[in-house]
C-alpha cells in the first residue's frame, strides 16, 4: 500500500482530520515508508509462479544438450517463464541445492541422510522425481580393434588388474590402457566404484578431464584410451568427433563376442541387455510450488519425456502412447 493512501485511511479511521500540524502528518509518512522499504528488502527473492519468474536451476555437465532442449521447449510453451541453467559436476549440483541457492537439480542419485539434514536447516524438503535411464558410454579411438568387452575385463581394467591391451588381445600393439573420465567429481567417477569396481580402488591409469567434449577430443588423439561419459553427451557430440570414435561394444558374459555383447542404446537398456546404466532424477525443493515445480511437471510428462527418448535416453513412460513403462525401479 502507497505510503500517503495509508497515512490517509489511519487519519481517517482514528477520526483525525487534515489539520494535523504538517510535521506530524509527515513524520506519520516517513514512518510507514520506512516501513514499506524495509518489508520490500525483506521479500522472499524465490518470487517466481508455476508458470513464471526467473530461476536458475542446477544440472550434471553429462546432460547439457538434453537439458538445452528441455528448456528450448519449456519456454516456448511458457512465455512467462526464464530458465538460467547452471551446468557443473553432480557435487556441485547438489550442494548448490542444499544452499537454497537452486531449487531444481537434474543429477543421478538422490541426497544421502546428511544431504537431506542439510537443507532441512533452511525449513526445506527435497522431492526426488525418477524421469528417465541414462546408458555409461565406453567410447575409443578406431586405431583400437578391441571395441568388444565384457563386464569381468572391465572391472580388472579399472582396478588395475589388466594395465596392458595385450593382456587382453596378445598381439595388440597399442600399449598401456588409459581410462579417461570427464571430472573427478562427476557421477560418471562415482557411478565407477559404486557400479563397476564396487568399492575396489580404483587404477593409477584413470586420468580426469573437465567435461565430456575434452574427453571426446583426447580418445581422438589416443589409440590406447578409453573414454567414459553418459551417452546423451554423444548423441550431441559434434560430427566430426562422432566420425573419430568408436562405441564399445559390452557384454555381461566372458568371452564377450558380438552376439552377446551391446551398445548404449534405449531399446537395450529396456530389454536389460546393455549392462552400463543410471537412473536420472529431478531433485526438487520448491516449498511455494513455483517455476521449479512446473519445470519438474514438464520434464515428466509427455514433451519432456518425448525429448529425454530423442536425446538418446530412455523415459519413464512411452510419450507417444502417453503409457507409463516403468513404475519403481527399472531395469533390474
Amino acid at each position: 500500500m502507497n505510503a500517503f493512501v495509508l497515512a490517509d485511511w489511519v487519519c481517517k479511521d482514528k477520526g483525525i482530520q487534515y489539520t494535523m500540524k504538517p510535521i506530524v502528518f509527515l513524520s506519520i509518512v516517513y514512518i510507514f515508508a520506512f516501513a514499506s522499504c524495509k518489508q520490500k528488502e525483506a521479500k522472499d527473492p524465490w518470487d517466481d509462479t508455476l508458470n513464471s519468474g526467473l530461476i536458475r536451476i542446477a544440472c550434471d555437465e553429462n546432460f547439457k544438450s538434453l537439458m538445452d532442449a528441455e528448456i528450448a521447449v519449456f519456454e516456448a510453451r511458457t512465455p512467462g517463464a526464464i530458465i538460467l541453467p547452471v551446468y557443473t559436476n553432480e557435487t556441485e549440483a547438489i550442494r548448490l541445492l542444499t544452499e537454497d541457492s537452486v531449487r531444481l537439480a537434474l543429477v543421478t542419485r538422490d541426497l544421502t541422510a546428511k544431504e537431506h539434514a542439510d537443507i532441512g536447516k533452511r525449513s526445506l524438503t527435497v522431492r526426488t522425481n525418477l524421469i528417465g535411464f541414462d546408458a555409461i558410454a565406453l567410447v575409443m579411438n578406431p586405431m583400437n580393434k578391441d571395441s568388444i568387452l565384457s563386464m569381468p575385463v572391465l572391472k580388472k581394467i579399472l582396478t588395475g588388474e589388466i594395465t596392458e591391451w595385450s593382456q587382453i588381445h596378445p598381439d595388440s600393439p597399442i600399449g598401456t590402457i588409459r581410462m579417461i573420465v570427464d571430472n573427478k567429481e562427476s557421477a560418471i567417477v562415482r557411478y565407477i566404484v559404486d557400479s563397476i569396481t564396487r568399492g575396489t580402488l580404483l587404477t593409477s591409469n584413470i586420468y580426469a578431464l573437465g567435461n565430456s567434449e575434452e574427453v571426446m577430443k583426447k580418445v581422438m588423439q589416443m589409440p590406447n584410451a578409453i573414454g567414459i561419459f553418459g551417452v546423451n553427451a554423444l548423441n550431441h557430440a559434434q560430427a566430426d568427433y562422432k566420425d573419430k570414435i568408436r562405441l564399445v561394444r559390452i557384454s555381461n558374459e566372458e568371452p564377450a563376442t558380438v552376439g552377446n555383447s551391446y551398445l548404449p542404446y534405449p531399446g537395450d537398456i529396456r530389454a536389460e541387455n546393455y549392462p552400463l546404466w543410471r537412473p536420472v532424477y529431478v531433485l526438487l525443493s520448491d516449498p511455494k510450488s513455483g517455476l521449479s515445480s512446473g519445470l519438474s511437471i514438464f520434464l515428466a510428462h509427455e514433451a519432456g519425456q518425448l525429448i529425454l527418448l530423442k536425446s538418446g535416453l530412455l523415459p519413464i513412460t512411452d510419450p507417444q502412447n502417453k503409457s507409463v513403462l516403468i513404475k519403481d525401479e527399472y531395469p533390474k
